[in-house]
C-alpha cells in the first residue's frame, strides 16, 4: 500500500504495474531460494530408483527392499522406491548406471563399506567424492571362525600359533573383499600372517573351511548362526558383544583395536540437490525406527540405528584412510 500511494502521487503509475515491478525485484533477489522451495515441494515427482551393486538375495538387497516397502506402506514418500540390482565390476557397473541418470534424487544407491574397499584397492574409477551421503540405516559386524574341531578355542591361542609358525594357517577370502580386509587389519594389529585361498562368496568360504581346505574364514554373524554346526567363532568385530553370541568376545576386549561395522549406506550422486537428500533422509530415518524393521534387524544380528548424511560421510572417510593403509601392504 505504501508503494502504491507513493508512486500514484508522483508519477501516476498504475497500482498493478507497481506491484508487478516490486514482485519482480523481490524475485530477483531471492529467485534461487524460491526455486529450491518449489523443488522440495515437488520431490519426488516419479519413482525413485535404488541401485544395489549386488545380485538379489544378499543382506544389502534384502534391507533395501524391506525399507523401501515400509516407506511405501507408511506413505513417507509420495513415490515408490524401486530396487534395481546392478552387480559386477566391484561396484563400477552400479556407479556407471548411476552416472547415466540425472542427479535429481530420483536415482540413489544402497551400498556399504565395500565401496571404500574398492576405492582403497583402486578397483574402480569412483570414490566418496562421487556421492552425497544420505545416511546409514543400521549395520552389522562379522565373526572370525575356525572349524569346530580346530585346536584353537580362543583367538589368543590362534595368534600364538601363527606367531610361532607364520603362514601355517590358510584363510579363505575374496581378494579385495570385506573378509580380506578385516582379516588383514586384525593380522596387522596382532602381528601375524596367514596364507590365502580364494573364496568369492560366503558359500565358498564355508565349503573350503568345512572341507579342510582352509583353516580360518570370516562370516556375517547371521551366516554363522544359520550354519549352526561345524564352526567355532573366536572373535566378533562389533563394538560390543552380540546378544545372540554372548560367549564370543570382541576384538577390543582381547586387546586388539579392530572393529568392523558394515553399515547400510544410502548414497545419491554428488550433484543431487540438498532438498531432495533431506526428503530421502527423513523417510529413511523413520523407516529404521519402525518397530517391524527394528525387530527384523535384531532377529538377523543387525543393529538398527540412524546416522545422518554428513556424519556418515565423515565416518566413511576415516575408515577409508585405515583401509588405504592396509591396502598398501596387501596389493
Amino acid at each position: 500500500m505504501f508503494f502504491g500511494r507513493y508512486f500514484r502521487g508522483f508519477w501516476h503509475v498504475s497500482r498493478s504495474s507497481i506491484l508487478i515491478a516490486a514482485a519482480a525485484g523481490v524475485l530477483g533477489l531471492v529467485g534461487p531460494i524460491s526455486s529450491s522451495v518449489v523443488s522440495a515441494q515437488e520431490f519426488p515427482s516419479k519413482p525413485i530408483k535404488v541401485i544395489v551393486p549386488f545380485k538379489p538375495g544378499g543382506r544389502t538387497d534384502v534391507v533395501a527392499r524391506l525399507i523401501a516397502e515400509k516407506i511405501k506402506e507408511k506413505g513417507w514418500l509420495t513415490q515408490p522406491m524401486v530396487v534395481v540390482n546392478v552387480d559386477g565390476g566391484a561396484g563400477a557397473n552400479a556407479v556407471n548406471q548411476m552416472r547415466r541418470e540425472e542427479a535429481d534424487g530420483h536415482t540413489i544407491v544402497h551400498w556399504h563399506h565395500e565401496l571404500l574397499i574398492a576405492t582403497a584397492m583402486g578397483l574402480g574409477n569412483f570414490g566418496p567424492d562421487d556421492f552425497k551421503s544420505i545416511g546409514y540405516t543400521g549395520g552389522g559386524s562379522p565373526v572370525w571362525t575356525v572349524r569346530e574341531d580346530a585346536p584353537f578355542d580362543t583367538l589368543d591361542q590362534l595368534v600364538a600359533h601363527l606367531k610361532e609358525k607364520p603362514r601355517s594357517l590358510v584363510e579363505a577370502v575374496g581378494i579385495g573383499s570385506i573378509p580380506h580386509f578385516v582379516g588383514a587389519i586384525l593380522a596387522k594389529e596382532a602381528g601375524f600372517e596367514t596364507r590365502y585361498v580364494t573364496a568369492n562368496s560366503g558359500a565358498d568360504r564355508l565349503r573350503l573351511l568345512l572341507g579342510g581346505n582352509a583353516d580360518i574364514a570370516l562370516f556375517a554373524a547371521s551366516e554363522y548362526l544359520a550354519q549352526g554346526k561345524g564352526l567355532k567363532a573366536l572373535v566378533y568385530f562389533g563394538r560390543e558383544r552380540l546378544p545372540s553370541l554372548p560367549d564370543v568376545p570382541t576384538a577390543r576386549e582381547l586387546g586388539y583395536d579392530v572393529t568392523w561395522a558394515n553399515p547400510n549406506w544410502w548414497l545419491a550422486p554428488a550433484g543431487t540437490p540438498d532438498e531432495a537428500v533431506k526428503v530421502l533422509a527423513g523417510a529413511l530415518e523413520k523407516a529404521i525406527q519402525d518397530p517391524e524393521i527394528v525387530e527384523y534387524f535384531r532377529n538377523n544380528t543387525l543393529e538398527p540405528y540412524w546416522v545422518g548424511g554428513e556424519e556418515a560421510m565423515e565416518d566413511a572417510r576415516k575408515t577409508l584412510e585405515q583401509l588405504k593403509t592396509v591396502a598398501a601392504t596387501i596389493r
